[in-house]
């Protein structure tokens, strides 16, 4: 195994191991340690590393999972670039910032927790992450993330609370929460409205009817657009509510089924 240390540091790792776990004596993974290393799919990083330098892990072409240690406050920039069968992390709470082009062109990379300590996240963490579809993040930190990822986050945060969307909260945080997601909402119900029925979302379009965020015409347009994509779960679901919140007209003159 080829793997460089000097004292607590891990310079750089130059093995074709496909599964590597950091030795517990390392509390620094230097700048570019793994980067390019083709044949890592796994890797193990123990709590005692508490420092990982910019790209150390760029390139790494076949790593689908990795373990954070949970000391790292802050990791370098382009941590995880170009890993593209990145599938599955999770991220330490005590992280407080997620840097640039962290995670950019992950194109494997779908779900996201991004914990409560985040203070900053940089405009360029997530591009090219392309099927990046459910970011999880407290409300009151949406507006941290790039315009495009709050989008994704606002569907997540419908999707997981649209069975209980028209349910009174009596706690706080909840409370503001969902204010903050409902002004969204309001404010680009085209987009979003666009955004769920091409992922077939039909959740999260449950959780905007059931609160009411979606105007009478942009659900007439879009129950028509949601027929023409043949999404029929969404377009059964726009049709009901239309129907119960209006029975003296049709929302649609013909069968959109049909």
């Amino acid at each position: 195994m080829s793997v460089i240390v000097d004292g607590d540091r891990l310079i750089r790792y130059e093995d074709a191991a496909v599964h590597y776990v950091v030795p517990q004596h390392i509390r620094y993974i230097e700048d570019l340690a793994f980067s390019g290393a083709d044949h890592l799919a796994v890797l193990e990083i123990p709590d005692s590393v508490d420092h990982i330098g910019n790209y150390a892990f760029r390139m790494c072409y076949s790593l689908e999972e990795i373990t954070l240690p949970q000391k790292v406050a802050e990791a370098g920039a382009g941590l995880f670039q170009h890993c593209w069968k990145l599938k599955k992390i999770s991220l330490p709470e005590g992280i407080l910032m997620i840097g640039g082009e962290m995670f950019e062109s992950c194109h494997a990379l779908q779900t996201l927790e991004i914990p409560d300590s985040v203070e900053k996240i940089d405009r360029t963490a997530f591009s090219g992450c392309r099927n990046l579809r459910d970011i999880v993040i407290s409300p009151a930190k949406l507006k941290m993330l790039p315009p495009a990822a709050r989008y994704a986050a606002v569907l997540t945060y419908m999707e997981r609370r649209a069975e209980n969307a028209d349910e009174t909260l009596t706690d706080e945080t909840e409370m503001t929460g969902r204010r903050i997601i409902d002004d969204f909402a309001r404010d680009r119900q085209g987009n979003l409205l666009d955004l769920a029925i091409n992922r077939r979302n039909a959740e999260a379009v449950r959780y905007m009817l059931k609160r009411g965020l979606i105007e009478a015409d942009a659900l007439a347009d879009y129950l028509e657009k949601s027929a023409e994509r043949n999404r029929v779960e969404i377009t059964a679901l726009m049709l009901e509510y239309g129907q119960k919140k209006d029975n003296t007209r049709d929302l649609f003159d013909e069968d959109p089924f049909r």
